[in-house]
């Protein structure tokens, strides 16, 4: 008798706690856009977004990546990332480039075999000039992110202006809504730190 009860109260509370309805998972809020190494990093001391040093890898944070971010001639990606349903169109996010908030930054030492090799440092920092130490290549303050994808790219030619001791330049992207996408208030700027020694 004991043996039925217990397998009776075991059945009832088996058939009870398994009788629940499964929630169906649905983004509903608004579709914003983000630079991708913004959630990824943390802010830089008395701004809201982080400055980079090093080369902004896709999907991870910087202090995994071993390449500085140096004057050499190189192409770098900054991904957007769509936070949100894709569509069936393209769409568009705007962005503009900001002046640097900053006037000096720590640079890290070369990484062990990256030429030439760098001691750490203490840089001064100035502005970028287009045409000068980047140039933009993936359009004109617009990225789209094609249909049925989650992001977009800003393509950044670093150019090689020549060897400036001690200087570093500052290349500012903040994202804005002159595209048919609103930026994320939280994740829509970065600062991006270009090592001229």
């Amino acid at each position: 008798m004991k043996k039925i009860n217990l397998l009776l109260i075991t059945s009832v509370i088996f058939l009870c706690s398994s009788c629940i309805k499964q929630v169906e998972k649905k983004f509903t809020g608004n579709t914003v856009v983000e630079i991708d190494p913004t959630p990824l990093n943390s802010n830089a001391v008395g701004v809201n977004y982080p400055i980079l040093t090093r080369i902004p890898p896709e999907g991870r944070p910087v202090a995994t990546v071993d390449s500085t971010l140096r004057r050499w001639s190189r192409s770098i990606r900054v991904r957007v990332n769509l936070v949100g349903a894709q569509t069936s169109a393209d769409q568009t996010v705007g962005y503009k480039i900001f002046s640097t908030p900053v006037t000096t930054v720590d640079f890290p030492a070369t990484i062990s075999g990256q030429t030439p090799s760098q001691s750490a440092a203490t840089l001064t920092v100035t502005d970028a000039v287009a045409g000068t130490h980047y140039n933009i290549t993936s359009g004109a303050n617009k990225v789209t992110i094609p249909a049925n994808s989650s992001f977009g790219y800003i393509d950044i030619q670093i150019l090689n202006a020549g060897t400036l001791p001690g200087q570093a330049k500052f290349l500012g992207i903040r994202l804005d809504s002159t595209g048919t996408l609103m930026p994320s208030v939280n994740y829509r700027s970065i600062g991006l730190v270009i090592d001229q020694r």
